[in-house]
């Protein structure tokens, strides 16, 4: 059963180790801005349908109007796809002795998964947020990260963490495996 590590994360045990879940950061245009954009793409569809089904005499002003359904109609399934994705997204972050892994999922659904030997994980650490051109004079929380290497790899995940909940994920990690070259010292997550 899936319990609060920190902020938006979830945690629980697992035999040997422990599994995270960690949702995508969402800014508050999102919430805007899809609905938006999906109640317009469907306006239009549905204008364009009605529109086909007045006969027309010329074939070239009918074609035109059927790339134009096609082009609204495509666009309507982007969307869709794309609020699907940004309100389902996640992260689970699965680690043991033995292996991490860490799976990425929409709507409950693993869309792919990354596992390493737990022993070549080296290096994790928290970035925190920088400056994007849409945040001007301010950092985006969205572009904090973790980060760490595997062999030869740099890899990263988790974006959007904030410090907090940055700490609180990795002291529940080193808990389970001490990573080498981890630079700052944490205790132990009083709730694992």
């Amino acid at each position: 059963m899936l319990q609060q590590l920190a902020g938006r994360l979830m945690w629980e045990r697992i035999p040997n180790g422990i599994r995270i879940a960690i949702p995508t950061r969402r800014g508050a245009v999102t919430v805007l801005y899809g609905p938006v954009v999906g109640i317009w793409l469907a306006a239009v569809s549905i204008h364009y349908w009605h529109a086909l089904e007045m006969p027309y005499g010329d074939g070239h002003e009918f074609m035109l109007q059927l790339m134009a359904v096609a082009v609204y109609a495509m666009g309507f399934c982007f969307a869709i796809c794309w609020l699907i994705w940004t309100f389902t997204n996640e992260t689970i972050l699965t680690l043991d002795a033995a292996e991490l892994k860490l799976q990425r999922r929409a709507m409950g659904i693993e869309l792919f998964t990354e596992s390493y030997p737990t022993m070549s994980v080296r290096n994790v650490n928290f970035i925190p947020p920088t400056r994007s051109w849409a945040s001007q004079d301010d950092t985006d929380p969205k572009t904090s990260k973790i980060e760490f290497q595997a062999g030869f790899l740099t890899r990263t995940f988790a974006s959007g963490v904030t410090e907090a909940e940055a700490k609180a994920l990795i002291a529940g990690m080193q808990d389970i495996y001490r990573f080498p070259n981890y630079l700052e010292s944490h205790s132990a997550h009083p709730a694992l």
